[in-house]
């Protein structure tokens, strides 16, 4: 582990700093830890008490403190950091159905219709979008629901994006995680990305959401319904509440990068590599690894390289969770 590599997982550099020590004198007490690491009595009784609630660390009868196994303590934390990062995800996405609302509420208010504009029907709605995407110059943010798209859908949404990268304009887009399980979604992404565009990916439900430049939104709650009907909002607040939820949307979406360059099946990992990948996220020591899959510990730990290498990990902690990330593990 690297120091303050816990951090991310809401152990304090303080409270690492004592579990290192711990993984290196198990069993020691606070009369062996206070001079080795400087510390007052009450200072250290603390951070082992935090590391204790955090399952950590065990504290004998006598004092003596036990450091976990950090293949079993940290990964439990990981798990718990993961866990906690979907909820607030999933709580992220509810918001939009109230955004939606919100519009709605506003679109009613005296002096603010001439700023939000209904748009019945898809001819309407996509010529809208050709004209806002035709005419931005800086930026262009998306909120994709859809999970499939006809080749149709997928042919016109290509030459309008490509057109705004090939001028320079930045796009990121936050697309369903089961669009990638569409054909036809796939290669229209996958060129995206090729040509610069930044992907996320969400899961749950959510509506489409088009930002042009900061100061024109596309709202679109149903774009698969045959009714299609969509907001296009240049009301200045109701734009940057739609831009802080989309910066929050972001910030906890998955990177779609790994799942688009090159061909997706070289994504899927052999069965062999996908076990030692479960092993490494329960434990460090190599020779356990090895003797539970019968192979010796030079061709254990020569998986493990080529595994860091793969998913471009420092670490094994950092690995496991990557892993977990493409849901391989």
């Amino acid at each position: 582990m690297d120091e303050s590599e816990l951090a991310v997982l809401g152990v304090q550099p303080l409270d690492e700093t004592v579990y290192r020590a711990l993984l290196r004198r198990p069993g020691a007490t606070a009369e062996d830890l206070c001079p080795a690491l400087r510390l007052g009595e009450h200072e250290l009784q603390l951070a082992l008490k935090r590391l204790d609630q955090q399952g950590m660390v065990h504290i004998g009868a006598g004092g003596e403190a036990f450091p976990v196994d950090p293949g079993i303590g940290v990964g439990k934390l990981a798990e718990q950091r993961i866990r906690a990062l979907q909820e607030e995800q999933r709580e992220i996405l509810s918001t939009s159905h109230s955004l939606v609302r919100q519009v709605l509420h506003w679109q009613g208010k005296e002096g603010v219709h001439e700023e939000v504009e209904t748009l019945e029907g898809s001819g309407l709605v996509y010529e809208r979008v050709g004209e806002l995407a035709y005419f931005a110059r800086h930026e262009l943010l998306a909120m994709q629901p859809s999970r499939t798209l006809t080749p149709e859908c997928a042919a016109m949404a290509r030459e309008s994006d490509l057109r705004c990268l090939r001028r320079g304009v930045a796009v990121r887009a936050l697309v369903h995680r089961a669009a990638l399980q569409d054909p036809v979604s796939t290669s229209y992404y996958r060129e995206l990305a090729a040509h610069g565009a930044q992907l996320r990916l969400l899961d749950g439900a959510f509506e489409r959401v088009l930002i042009f430049d900061r100061s024109t939104a596309l709202v679109e709650s149903a774009p698969e319904a045959p009714d299609q009907r969509a907001l296009l909002i240049r009301q200045e607040g109701l734009v940057k509440t739609l831009r802080s939820f989309f910066d929050r949307s972001w910030s906890h979406a998955a990177d779609a990068a790994p799942l688009l360059v090159g061909d997706v099946e070289q994504e899927r990992l052999e069965e062999l590599q996908l076990k030692v990948l479960q092993i490494m996220a329960r434990t460090d020591k190599d020779e356990a690894g090895a003797r539970e899959l019968g192979i010796s510990v030079r061709t254990y730990r020569g998986h493990v390289a080529r595994l860091l290498h793969r998913l471009n990990a420092a670490t094994r902690f950092q690995a496991a969770l990557l892993a977990r990330d493409k849901g391989w593990i």
